[in-house]
């Protein structure tokens, strides 16, 4: 397991001795307006379910979400998140060797290395937007088991369109092509650029609850494709591993499609206006190069220093920002600020602002914040 994940929340307020609810967490990569209303209320109206085992294979939660995703109840799988289809997939499907578009989400090559599957890495470059180059990725594509793609990408914030990522899908016909979709729903428009139900026998499309409604804690994804691979991933799935309270969310989610739908669209005007006023906050520093983006986070580039100063000197703020260093293909000096309110938005950048006037300045960069 690596260690480079968001969302430790926990361990930034131990260190600082405060209270998790006194950090702004703008690491971790989920709903900035919280979860769907109605939601958590139902969340504790049904505590009672963890008096019993849930369904086995959470049959109840596929049939509702793939009503409300158009989709036949055979071609979805429900998972302890996507993350956990990314460990079960190079056995139960079979994989010989892997590409992966990056820089990515770490978990992609980790799944492979753990099943002992050799993965080579395709790097998009910043000076190209880290715009993918698909010419490259459709030959590369052919001589490997199995291609990971996420769109929007993780952690660029880079969407491709739908058109572009079909082309790439059929130019490899005997590859399997993983699209992590999980950030989609936060593009306008995201039906459009979607794979899941384009009907490609070669292609899996990871989809989670947990970033739209906000609900990480209870770890909910799907796998959606041909009823073939699909079932080839079922049966390499040990039982009960979406949890009883996690099921029900997720029907709570499907069967209230309406709220869902006013809930996404609300959350992505919120986005669109708050990242414009992020962007603008730190127009014109010659210290940094911010990265547009589609989702709900900005990568950010200092030109000087080294993104773990910004991280440090931004917890003293009680920020949690995100340390890119791990993200292969990145470097020292990327850091990532997944957007939250206006107020958080504000002090995230005017901390951002004032380290680079610090290292524009020459002034030693101030430590703190501990017990």
């Amino acid at each position: 397991m690596i260690h480079g994940h968001g969302g430790n929340i926990r361990e930034a307020a131990r260190r600082l001795c405060c209270d998790p609810s006194e950090i702004a967490d703008m690491s971790s990569n989920v709903n900035p307006l919280g979860p769907m209303p109605g939601l958590l209320e139902h969340l504790r109206d049904s505590l009672e379910a963890v008096r019993n085992l849930p369904e086995a294979d959470a049959g109840a939660a596929v049939r509702a979400f793939s009503k409300w995703r158009g989709i036949h109840p055979d071609q979805a799988l429900a998972g302890c998140g996507t993350t956990q289809f990314l460990y079960q997939m190079p056995l139960a499907l079979g994989f010989k060797s892997a590409l992966v578009a990056g820089p990515a989400y770490a978990d992609y090559a980790d799944a492979c290395a753990v099943s002992g599957v050799p993965v080579e890495l395709l790097r998009a470059l910043p000076d190209a937007g880290f715009a993918p180059d698909m010419e490259r990725l459709a030959r590369a594509a052919k001589n490997v088991s199995v291609v990971f793609f996420c769109n929007p990408n993780n952690p660029t914030g880079r969407l491709t369109s739908g058109h572009e990522v079909a082309g790439l899908v059929q130019s490899a016909p005997d590859t399997l092509f993983v699209v992590d979709e999980s950030y989609l729903p936060f593009v306008p428009g995201n039906d459009a650029h979607s794979l899941a139900r384009a009907g490609f026998p070669n292609v899996l499309v990871l989809h989670s609850l947990s970033k739209m409604f906000c609900i990480p804690g209870l770890r909910v994804g799907f796998a959606i494709g041909p009823s073939a691979l699909v079932e080839r991933l079922a049966r390499c799935s040990p039982p009960w591993t979406v949890n009883a309270l996690a099921q029900e969310a997720c029907r709570y989610v499907a069967e209230h499609p309406r709220e869902a739908e006013e809930h996404e669209e609300k959350t992505r005007r919120h986005l669109k206006t708050e990242r414009a006023a992020f962007e603008e906050a730190l127009s014109g520093l010659e210290g940094l190069r911010v990265f547009p983006g589609c989702a709900t986070f900005v990568l950010v580039e200092l030109k000087r220093g080294g993104a773990a100063g910004m991280v440090e000197r931004a917890l003293t703020r009680r920020l949690l920002f995100r340390d890119c260093a791990n993200f292969e293909g990145l470097g020292f000096r990327f850091f990532r600020v997944s957007l939250k309110g206006t107020e958080e938005n504000r002090r995230a950048a005017e901390a951002i602002r004032d380290f680079c006037g610090e290292l524009e300045a020459g002034s030693p960069l101030r430590g703190g914040g501990g017990c």
